[in-house]
């Protein structure tokens, strides 16, 4: 039986199905290949790091378990529930407890932190003889169900002949085409260009796009790097930390913060807060980091400060703050005894 083929055009694409492969014919306009880079500043490979075992608990502890934050309603263009009310039984609270506690985890699995891919430069050969047959590239494509995107041979026919692996942007096109991703589109979102980033991150729309980037990008894609990162530095140096607690984002923009060693901003905020234990655990962060080991023998206190006498950036702040913080808890300390002994 014949296989009739369609045509169809999506923006600069012409796409046509051929039998078992497909073939995207590229006009010589088509800007595919996306060369910007970006240098977050780290000195060692993060996935090193954020792969850890104890990395990892650390990070969860970090980022809190706010469940009213988790779950509530986000405008999303979804006609929303109304909400239903049930009678239960104790057993049956626990239960529910802990199928939140599952969809909760969910939630907020961290998007891996990792270092810029290798570009694709892979020639599977050269025929002269097919120089010059047309002014385009013509890319096929296995289509083959269940095979991981990134692991789908994917080919490129340049006009001069070469036949090549494709490259990144290519490959993910032509995925997207062919097996579309919830959220994704072919072509990046304007919101991405420099001048519309900065304005969404003026706005304080720091979770939407992150979890935008996280729909659009792969972790190791350089526009992924690029947007995040500049997502982290934008609410350090505007100290707001708080719009992404309990979020799956905010462990990777510690760690972040962390390998680029500017993570006094944060310190600030958990002292200031009056979070010991997350200011403790930042500081156990920093030595995993850096020492690949955590000073197990010295409490919070400690911990704080031995960092802001020894390798922090903004010692005078963090001093102030760390010795109001002590003030105050040593008023509270002193007027609970006193409230001891005046019941006793």
């Amino acid at each position: 039986m014949a296989t009739r083929a369609v045509m169809f055009t999506i923006g600069k694409f012409r796409c046509f199905p051929i039998l078992k492969n497909r073939v995207a014919k590229f006009t010589s306009s088509s800007n595919l290949l996306n060369t910007s880079t970006f240098d977050p500043g780290y000195t060692r490979d993060p996935s090193e790091v954020f792969f850890k075992e104890n990395v990892q608990a650390l990070l969860d502890r970090l980022t809190g378990r706010d469940y009213e934050k988790v779950f509530q309603n986000r405008k999303l263009g979804q006609r929303l529930e109304p909400p239903k009310y049930e009678l239960l039984t104790q057993a049956e609270v626990d239960q529910v407890m802990v199928e939140m506690e599952v969809k909760l985890k969910k939630k907020l699995q961290m998007p891996p932190l990792l270092k810029e891919r290798e570009p694709v430069t892979k020639i599977l050969s050269k025929d002269a003889e097919l120089q010059g047959f047309d002014n385009c590239k013509y890319v096929f494509i296995d289509i083959s169900q269940g095979i991981n995107d990134r692991k789908r041979e994917v080919v490129v026919r340049d006009p001069n002949g070469v036949l090549r692996d494709a490259s990144w942007e290519e490959r993910q096109k032509m995925c997207q085409i062919y097996f579309p991703l919830p959220g994704r589109q072919i072509s990046m979102p304007k919101m991405f260009e420099e001048t519309h980033l900065q304005d969404c991150l003026d706005q304080g729309q720091y979770q939407f796009v992150l979890d935008r980037a996280c729909a659009q990008f792969e972790p190791d894609d350089p526009d992924y790097i690029r947007v995040t990162r500049k997502t982290y530095n934008c609410i350090d140096e505007n100290n707001k930390f708080s719009t992404l607690r309990s979020t799956r984002h905010f462990g990777p923009m510690v760690l972040h913060l962390v390998l680029c060693k500017r993570m006094d901003n944060l310190l600030f905020h958990f002292i200031t807060s009056k979070e010991v234990k997350a200011a403790a655990d930042l500081v156990r962060l920093f030595h995993l980091v850096w020492s690949d080991s955590s000073p197990s023998e010295l409490d919070e206190f400690q911990l704080i400060e031995n960092y802001i006498q020894g390798p922090a950036v903004k010692k005078p702040a963090l001093e102030l703050a760390w010795q109001t913080f002590l003030e105050i808890e040593k008023q509270r300390l002193e007027a609970l005894s006193q409230q001891n002994k005046a019941s006793n």
